[in-house]
């Protein structure tokens, strides 16, 4: 969620929202190797996310084509979460409300692909802004002295109000659909709009590509 250790990374990345249907060209495959791939929460983070990562062949390449962007560092182990499934459930004893967090490192890019045929399009992915701090990136030095708050007091506060949806304000919703990709700055304040079901046959099954990136390289941000 919210990292507590106080550090100074400065947020280089570009503000960008990239949506892109029909990703896969055989989805059902990449959704049974989801079915079945071993699934569990590490101690200090939440998420239940599988254990093994699931790349392509030329995944990097189609990334860096898709997103306009050079990827300096593609990891393989499923610490670094990395081509890895997730399970976002509603309800049983994995259900959960989904908090508004920011991936890190900060200036990497999300990709994420949602894999589950046929749930609502209120399933999706939705960016947000603190309510009281009027922020939606991760919280600053400036953002603490503009506030006059202690920065990580200020971060304490964001992470206690990280799944009551009434300190935030949604800026913005994409949709979910079936083999739809979702790319964004890591950085930026986000969480799954709801998720879905129970258990892997009705859940919200979804891939995380976590990516680092050369920003200078960065070619969607000049496109009019």
């Amino acid at each position: 969620m919210f990292d507590q250790t106080i550090h100074m990374e400065k947020l280089n990345y570009k503000r960008f929202v990239l949506v892109k249907d029909n990703f896969y060209p055989e989805p059902e495959k990449v959704y049974k190797a989801a079915l079945n791939a071993h699934y569990y929460e590490p101690e200090d983070v939440t998420g239940f996310r599988s254990d093994t990562v699931y790349h392509e062949p030329g995944m990097k390449s189609k990334l860096e084509k898709i997103l306009g962007i050079k990827i300096t560092r593609w990891d393989t182990d499923p610490l670094e979460e990395n081509g890895v499934f997730y399970q976002g459930f509603s309800k049983g004893k994995k259900g959960e409300i989904p908090g508004v967090h920011s991936d890190e490192p900060y200036n990497d890019i999300t990709v994420l692909i949602y894999l589950t045929p046929g749930l609502p399009f209120t399933c999706g992915t939705s960016l947000w802004m603190h309510k009281q701090f009027s922020i939606t990136d991760p919280a600053t030095e400036r953002d603490a002295y503009r506030m006059k708050w202690k920065l990580g007091e200020m971060r304490q506060q964001m992470e206690k109000d990280t799944k009551k949806r009434n300190k935030w304000i949604e800026i913005d919703r994409i949709g979910y659909r079936f083999n739809r990709m979702v790319a964004y700055p890591s950085g930026v304040l986000h969480s799954a709009t709801n998720h879905y079901g129970g258990s892997n046959k009705d859940g919200r099954l979804y891939q995380t590509f976590r990516i680092g990136v050369d920003w200078k390289t960065f070619r969607l941000g000049n496109v009019l």
